[in-house]
């Protein structure tokens, strides 16, 4: 079934190069942590320093497993009473399951999952701090990476948190289930764009933001998609540690993500070739109407370089793919 879209990828697109957008994210899990070591317990499980940060902080944290291959990446908001932990999408059940899994005698550490009961939106575009400021009445311009403010959306109480930046700028609004319309018709009638699913892939893709099931996969180490900011090397021991801590003092990733420009359309899984040799794996495509078939891959670090020419095959189709670095540049 064809992904949705309320207009067109193209005008959709544009809309997020000239100003803001808006993308019903609630897919993505919301676990909240409650217990005097609620912290604690993502800390010693997971690649961030998360013991530093104090209420109104978060961070981009990533789960992986004793061979240091990805889970999840999740985003974590430090509240007063509880803590709010972003899964990725259609993950929060395992990651649910991983948490209790971990939870010892000795823990004090409560785990409910708020899926249903809450909501996501996601503000993506160059006038995203302006439209925020619109509809909350609060400058948020500053807020650094991750970090998050209460606000008020009309009569609907939000969290709102800086997001990675897609498309020059980035905030999520969670809000409760039920208010969640209301904070979506608050951006609209402020000047957002509705975006679907299609066009949400395009800005992902031109980002370079790894996705769950893509990029992030159990064949994974978080140093190869590219999370280095993610991963502390100074808070000590967490689940995967020692094949990270090697990884980074060695300088030898297995792999690396990169950038791809397609003569042609491919399928995400094809292979990529250099000379006749296997050096890597398409895991994203999309059809940008800035820059045409681009994708994410995994290619052997050493043996193919930026601007250098890869062949693509797939079941259906073979391709040249030009490699290119992350996030893409807008062409002139």
């Amino acid at each position: 079934m064809q992904a949705k879209m309320f207009t067109s990828i193209e005008s959709e697109y544009a809309a997020a190069q000239t100003g803001c957008v808006v993308y019903n994210a609630s897919a993505r899990g919301r676990l909240k942590l409650t217990g005097k070591t609620r912290l604690d317990l993502l800390h010693r499980m997971s690649t961030n320093d998360l013991n530093s940060l104090t209420v109104g902080q978060g961070a981009a944290t990533v789960f992986t497993t004793p061979i240091a291959r990805i889970i999840d990446r999740t985003i974590v908001y430090v509240r007063a009473d509880d803590l709010i932990m972003v899964t990725s999408r259609g993950n929060q059940a395992h990651m649910l399951g991983w948490l209790r899994k971990h939870i010892f005698f000795n823990d004090d550490v409560q785990v409910v999952d708020q899926t249903e009961t809450s909501g996501m939106l996601s503000l993506y575009g160059k006038t995203a701090d302006q439209l925020l400021a619109q509809i909350t009445g609060q400058n948020l311009s500053a807020l650094p990476l991750y970090h998050w403010r209460e606000g008020r959306a009309g009569d609907t109480d939000v969290l709102v948190a800086r997001a990675d930046p897609i498309a020059a700028g980035g905030f999520h609004l969670i809000a409760d289930a039920s208010t969640l319309a209301q904070v979506r018709q608050a951006a609209l009638e402020a000047g957002a764009t509705p975006i679907g699913e299609q066009a949400y892939q395009v800005l992902r893709v031109e980002a370079g933001q790894p996705e769950f099931g893509h990029e992030l996969t159990d064949e994974y180490i978080p140093l190869e998609a590219g999370l280095w900011p993610d991963v502390s090397f100074t808070k000590g021991c967490y689940t995967g540690q020692e094949i990270i801590a090697r990884m980074e003092s060695r300088h030898q990733l297995a792999r690396q993500l990169v950038g791809l420009l397609f003569e042609a359309e491919v399928a995400p899984g094809s292979t990529l070739r250099l000379e006749g040799s296997e050096v890597g794996r398409v895991t994203s495509v999309a059809r940008s109407p800035d820059r045409g078939w681009i994708g994410l891959g995994y290619l052997k670090p050493g043996q193919v370089s930026e601007g250098q020419l890869v062949q693509c095959s797939g079941e259906a189709a073979s391709a040249t793919a030009r490699v290119a670095p992350l996030p893409f540049i807008k062409s002139a």
